[in-house]
């Protein structure tokens, strides 16, 4: 987009970016549903103060390597991750970036959406990367759940799919 606001700046000077516009873009940039702390919303006050809820729309092999890193930078072992994936997705390849660096996994259907894997269906699939993960009916019950556990997390992140992380906006208000 840069390239092609240069290339038309000489014939569209609204168009002309100096090296400055262009870093403030970057630095400035609000880009929903990646690696985003929800701080408000009835999720959120689900989980109560001592755990932070996070959401991330990626839903590959290279977006659970950017996941994972930050999953390390977190150093956080009570970190857990509820996911929902679409049917075109390879779960298995996603997953394997997250074991070892997760404290649960709970999966879900993406609600409201067709092509959606079942949640027993990404469960299992977690299960051949190496992950023990738990099916749940929503992404309330999922969210309860590891609220629920003894030692609840510290951390939540949903993530997996677009569509996930557009219910869960619509869900959380």
């Amino acid at each position: 987009a840069v390239m092609t606001a240069r290339a038309l700046g000489d014939r569209v000077p609204a168009l002309a970016l100096t090296d400055a516009r262009v870093a403030e873009g970057i630095a400035t940039a609000r880009w929903p549903a990646r690696l985003q702390r929800l701080t408000e919303g009835p999720l959120v006050a689900a989980c109560g103060a001592g755990t932070e809820l996070w959401l991330d729309g990626g839903h590959n092999e290279a977006a659970a390597a950017v996941i994972a890193g930050q999953l390390d930078a977190w150093a956080e072992p009570r970190t857990a991750v509820i996911v929902g994936m679409l049917e075109s997705k390879e779960p298995v390849a996603f997953f394997r970036k997250l074991a070892g660096r997760v404290a649960a996994v709970k999966t879900i259907a993406i609600p409201e959406e067709k092509a959606t894997l079942s949640a027993e269906a990404v469960a299992e699939k977690a299960g051949e990367a190496g992950l023990a993960a738990d099916p749940c009916s929503d992404i309330g019950s999922a969210l309860q759940a590891l609220l629920d556990a003894p030692e609840p997390p510290r951390r939540v992140l949903i993530c997996g799919s677009l569509y996930l992380a557009g219910a869960v906006l619509r869900e959380n208000g």
